[in-house]
């Protein structure tokens, strides 16, 4: 749905010059997408309603077009829960209204794109480019990437991993973002966030850069969380970085694609004596395909391994899905997902019962997302 308005009518409205401008218009879109799921693990099973693949929202993107190639837009998303009706994707914090996005923008077609606000980073727009399921809760990208973690990337205090930076749900806030025009297949985008002088919240920095060329597509991807001084019962935190490659070639009668991601320290929560707490480095490797079985159906499946930063703590798993595209907006699909982990591990999957050491979770799904 679109509502449209003039530059002139506002002007006369408000009492001011009605010198003519350029067009203004905002869009109304949105995704309601729920799934319902049956997790299983040694002792305990759980069924739930929740999201599936796409989370659900309501947006409201906003543009005005200023002549000689220069656009000004904002963009404001709150993301909901379909399952109770509450906010979704707040960060821990229940008071956000747009959860999901909130941003100004200033486009010019030659030169790139400048956002100030919450946004979808470097971070976020690396999933769906290389993950062939794009189905989180059920796939190995989102499996593995959060590791279980309700809050990704933060250090644990414990010497234990707290799950990783780089994670499918990823978004920032008081964020200046970058993107540049596409050149000969290439792209690159850049985000700060400010920490405000806040001493528990980091300043992140994020960068990608992707190149495309007939249906081989490949990206890397850096990020840099800074060091807090902490405060309270907080603790303070060393610097850490992660890194990840990207990789998928969309041609064929089987789809490959690829990636990996490597942290550098498992907890860096500062220690006493110097130092962080874990300084060993965590990796995920993953790799997937599309098998096209019909014009609208697709059998999806992603395989990853864990290495983890602390002893007997690895972690495999496997994803497999198949999707149909029943519209333009509307997909229907099933889904399975298992995870296996060494006699230390106690890694959940998304919404399922945290397992007992060393046991396997798994995960059933039906669902359908809908945009609109």
């Amino acid at each position: 749905m679109r509502l449209r308005g003039t530059g002139k009518a506002l002007a006369s409205a408000q009492g001011l010059s009605s010198t003519p401008q350029a067009q203004t218009g905002v869009k109304v879109y949105g995704v309601a997408d729920l799934a319902i799921v049956k997790y299983r693990t040694e002792g305990a099973s759980k069924t739930a309603l929740h999201t599936g693949g796409s989370g659900s929202r309501l947006g409201f993107l906003a543009g005005e077009d200023l002549g000689n190639g220069w656009r000004v837009g904002a963009r404001f998303e709150a993301g909901i829960n379909l399952d109770t009706g509450t906010p979704s994707s707040t960060s821990g914090n229940a008071n956000r209204v747009f959860s999901r996005q909130a941003y100004v923008e200033l486009e010019n077609r030659e030169l790139g794109a400048l956002r100030l606000g919450r946004q979808q980073g470097p971070i976020y727009n690396f999933l769906p480019d290389y993950d062939p399921m794009l189905l989180p809760p059920m796939d190995s990208w989102g499996v593995l990437t959060t590791l279980g973690a309700p809050v990704p990337g933060r250090a644990s205090g414990t010497g234990k991993s707290s799950g990783f930076l780089i994670n499918p749900t990823t978004r920032t806030e008081n964020t200046i973002g970058y993107i540049s025009p596409q050149m000969g297949g290439a792209q690159a985008r850049l985000s700060y966030s400010l920490d405000e002088g806040q001493p528990t919240q980091a300043d992140l920095i994020e960068a990608s850069f992707d190149y495309s060329t007939g249906p081989l597509k490949m990206g890397v991807l850096y990020v840099r969380a800074g060091a807090t001084p902490g405060a309270g019962a907080v603790a303070a935190t060393e610097a850490v970085s992660e890194f990840a490659l990207g990789l998928r070639y969309q041609s064929g009668p089987v789809q490959p694609y690829f990636s990996y991601v490597r942290r550098d320290a498992t907890d860096p929560t500062r220690a006493s004596g110097g130092g962080v707490l874990n300084g060993n480095t965590e990796t995920v490797k993953l790799v997937g395909a599309v098998i096209p079985v019909s014009e609208r159906g697709a059998v999806r499946m992603t395989y990853g391994q864990y290495d983890s930063g602390n002893a007997d703590s690895d972690a495999t798993s496997y994803g497999v899905a198949y999707t149909y595209q029943m519209s333009r907006s509307l997909m229907l699909m099933v889904a399975a997902t298992h995870l296996t982990q060494d006699a230390a591990g106690r890694v959940p999957v998304f919404q399922s019962p945290v397992p007992a050491p060393g046991k396997s979770v798994t995960g059933l799904a039906t669902g359908l997302t809908w945009r609109f």
